[in-house]
């Protein structure tokens, strides 16, 4: 969640509290040009907070996408045009989007770490420095959910779309037959009267099955998955 705030100096915990934040967030970004995240460890730390928009995420807030966002709005905030500035800008924002898009690779993090550094000392712009450190300071606190893209092709939060996978509840269909054919991948194992089954290798994530069933019963699904047979069993809802 997003909040404008007036500069000052206070603690994260009392500014989340004014914007009426009831529930601990799992960090908060401070914008430019503060441009850093806070954890809960330092909820109680006194700032000279001189950022005039913070966010607040929630358990269920990816931060290998709110890096990417963060990154992306950082790199169009400046007209910055050097080669560590924009260059450098422009191939951390590409690394985070193939992360947060299911096409991460293993050698990923490592570039980022070697890249951001040199970006962040050789960077002419306050905003392109400001990006390199953001995600230095990323890397370090949330290094093991932006890895779980890459390695266990997870988003163990649940909040990336990629990673979100589409599941037929056992209790609501009716084995009517709509999602499978309105798939147009095969993607769909099932015949009447059958609980159909989601071949997850298959599904491309298109929404045609969830749009096609009248029952609600295909769900999409982030890092909570329902359980679901792993193939076709006999409806316990008969239509």
């Amino acid at each position: 969640m997003k909040y404008t705030i007036t500069p000052t100096k206070t603690t994260t915990k009392a500014l989340l509290k004014e914007q009426g934040v009831k529930e601990k967030p799992k960090a908060v970004w401070f914008a430019y040009p503060m441009a850093m995240f806070v954890t809960p460890d330092h909820y109680n730390d006194e700032l000279d907070i001189t950022a005039t928009e913070v966010v607040a995420y929630s358990a269920e807030d990816c931060m290998a996408h709110a890096l990417l966002d963060v990154c992306e709005g950082l790199r169009t905030a400046t007209d910055c045009t050097c080669t560590f500035g924009h260059e450098g800008g422009y191939q951390i924002v590409t690394i985070l989007a193939d992360i947060c898009s299911k096409k991460g690779k293993p050698g990923d993090l490592a570039l980022l770490r070697d890249l951001a550094p040199v970006m962040k000392a050789q960077a002419l712009c306050g905003e392109g420095k400001a990006l390199a450190g953001a995600v230095l300071q990323a890397l370090e606190l949330f290094g093991p959910e932006i890895e779980a893209h890459i390695t266990k092709k997870t988003c163990p939060s649940g909040g990336c779309p990629a990673f979100k996978t589409y599941h037929i509840l056992v209790s609501k269909c009716t084995g009517c037959g709509k999602c499978l054919k309105a798939c147009e991948d095969d993607a769909i194992l099932g015949k009447a009267k059958f609980v159909h089954v989601i071949n997850q290798r298959k599904c491309i994530q298109c929404d045609l099955c969830r749009q096609a069933c009248p029952e609600g019963a295909v769900v999409r699904a982030g890092a909570k998955k329902p359980k679901t047979p792993p193939r076709p069993i006999p409806c316990r809802r008969k239509k």
